[in-house]
């Protein structure tokens, strides 16, 4: 047998082996994801853009229960639309929840600027940082984006990191135990590894980690059009039971 076949059926074995045993190491990639320090009293909760669902009722908890004392908001870049007008912006959206959940609005501080992603949001942070040396500041975004999210604070702070923590808000669009089985999972967690891969890409922090992380995400799509053609048949083989 020809090198050349050896090889096929090794790269062959390995994924059928990841295949198979998906339910043990499929939860791992998702938790990996999830940098969420321990949680402890600060000045400010930072709501993150990209997510008005779920991180804007954490953050009312927060205030609520004593964790901080205001709570941060960014300006975001309003997406390119012909009903723009009819739709408020993002952040007078978040603002409008977190007074209705019980924030007072002089509690709310927005951070002015044309926000259109994390480094951006993360750039205004450090000018809060910087004009006042004693503010610790508990960022609120959903528990994939919080390890890309520490990336930029680390990135972007410096030694001002220290003095931020996280904590991920739950989204009701998946489980973090079985996400691949939910299209909403599959694509956070394998636009969370992409975003990862340009990070390393632009900044050269990783490059021998690119081909590592582009065959994962070319097996994961296999495995989902695999367990995606199994639950098809299940159900069809139910229906004629």
């Amino acid at each position: 047998m020809s090198r050349r076949w050896i090889a096929v059926l090794v790269v062959l074995g390995v994924v059928g082996g990841l295949a198979a045993a998906h339910q043990w190491w499929l939860p791992h990639l998702a938790s990996w994801l999830d940098v969420s320090g321990p949680l402890r009293r600060a000045d400010y909760a930072m709501v993150m853009g990209g997510g008005v669902e779920n991180r804007p009722v954490l953050a009312a908890v927060l205030y609520r229960k004593r964790w901080v004392d205001r709570i941060l908001i960014s300006e975001i870049r309003p997406i390119p639309s012909r009903t723009r007008s009819l739709i408020p912006a993002e952040h007078e959206l978040t603002k409008a929840l977190l007074m209705r959940l019980g924030v007072p609005e002089d509690r709310i501080v927005l951070l002015r600027g044309n926000h259109a992603a994390t480094f951006h949001e993360i750039t205004s942070l450090r000018d809060v940082l910087a004009e006042s040396p004693s503010v610790r500041v508990i960022i609120v975004t959903d528990s994939l984006h919080t390890r890309r999210t520490a990336w930029n604070v680390r990135h972007l702070l410096g030694p001002m990191a220290d003095r931020v923590t996280f904590v991920g808000a739950p989204s009701e669009r998946y489980d973090l135990r079985r996400w691949w089985q939910s299209g909403d999972g599959f694509f956070m967690v394998t636009s969370e590894y992409l975003k990862l891969v340009s990070y390393w890409i632009l900044y050269g922090t990783g490059k021998w980690w690119v081909p590592g992380v582009i065959a994962l995400i070319l097996v994961l799509g296999m495995l989902r059009r695999h367990l995606t053609r199994y639950r098809r048949t299940h159900r069809l083989t139910q229906g004629t039971a």
